[in-house]
């Protein structure tokens, strides 16, 4: 291949000498494209073999690019192609062997607002709690979540609870217990004030709070029993002394834990009819149709929500109302 290459530069050495004034400018014209022409494709495909294959998109695509410029290039072409090639193979890619990259250790930000500008997230805390080996890494990690607001470090602390080191399931313990604590307290207060005056308002706050209690998943158990049949208690005499649609709204919620779907849908029914917006009702509707197994109004009632109320259940709507046949 190399000594093709030679002769064929010096081909077209020898086409460019044919204008040297020995023959016609006719003949001189005809032969220089015939030898150029040839003498172009021999380098070209030469050229062409000697450029390493990683390196190659397509045989035929950078034989014809050789070929375009070596033609329309005369001589100067091919010594351009020849010192591109030449170059690219004695200065080869540089290979990467390392596909990693070493980082110094950072330590836990004891303030969440600061976890925006580092490495580190909610995601990254829950990775720690479960697989970090180290006890102190898990510990900074409870400060941490300490810190963060209610309804996201419970299941934290939860999760907490079932570490080996005791050291971490006590400073999970003290930070969640305070949580259950000033809900109760909560709760003793509003009593008191519902004593001295029965209004539905307050009834409803009472409600809150229980709820609250089940929600965030601080009981479980013959506890949660306990305290979401009392938010019912209280949420039902809320609606007895003023219906308000959001009283409606949280019986719905109530009874839907509670496996009790018919009484759910009459509830949430009554909310949505009462002209709450959609996207506080809709969703618990169609958790009541998908309990009901009447999926074609799952599918309808999730079209109804609109697309800026979806909100967090977008990829939800768009799998019943498009993927769902």
């Amino acid at each position: 291949m190399i000594l093709i290459s030679v002769l064929s530069i010096i081909s077209e050495l020898l086409s460019v000498a044919l204008f040297s004034g020995y023959f016609d400018l006719s003949v001189s014209a005809a032969g220089f494209v015939l030898i150029h022409v040839i003498s172009c494709a021999v380098f070209s495909y030469c050229m062409n073999s000697f450029v390493p294959k990683k390196v190659r998109i397509s045989d035929k695509r950078s034989f014809l690019f050789m070929l375009a410029v070596t033609s329309l290039v005369p001589l100067l072409g091919i010594f351009g192609i020849l010192i591109s090639v030449v170059y690219a193979m004695r200065n080869p890619l540089h290979q990467v062997e390392k596909s990693w990259i070493m980082h110094k250790k950072e330590e836990l930000p004891s303030n969440p607002r600061n976890m925006l500008y580092t490495k580190f997230g909610t995601g990254a805390l829950r990775d720690i709690l479960l697989n970090s080996p180290s006890v102190d890494r898990r510990v900074e990690a409870i400060t941490s979540i300490s810190r963060l607001p209610r309804a996201q470090r419970i299941a934290f602390y939860k999760m907490a609870l079932r570490d080996s080191s005791d050291d971490v399931r006590l400073l999970a313990y003290s930070q969640l217990d305070p949580v259950e604590q000033q809900i109760t307290d909560n709760i003793k207060i509003l009593a008191e004030g519902f004593k001295n005056n029965e209004n539905a308002d307050t009834a409803f706050d009472i409600a809150q709070q229980f709820w609250e209690l089940c929600y965030l998943g601080i009981s479980e158990g013959a506890l949660f029993n306990h305290y979401i049949h009392k938010a019912l208690e209280w949420c039902q005499i809320a609606i007895r002394l003023e219906a308000k649609p959001n009283y409606s709204l949280l019986l719905g919620k109530i009874y839907l834990s509670l496996d009790k779907t018919d009484l759910a849908y009459e509830a949430l029914k009554k909310a949505y009819d009462s002209r709450m917006l959609t996207s506080q009702v809709l969703p618990y509707l169609a958790e009541c149709a998908f309990k009901k197994h009447e999926y074609a109004k799952v599918r309808e009632i999730l079209n109804d929500l609109g697309t800026s109320g979806a909100g967090k259940l977008t990829q939800i709507k768009e799998y019943w109302c498009e993927t769902v046949q």
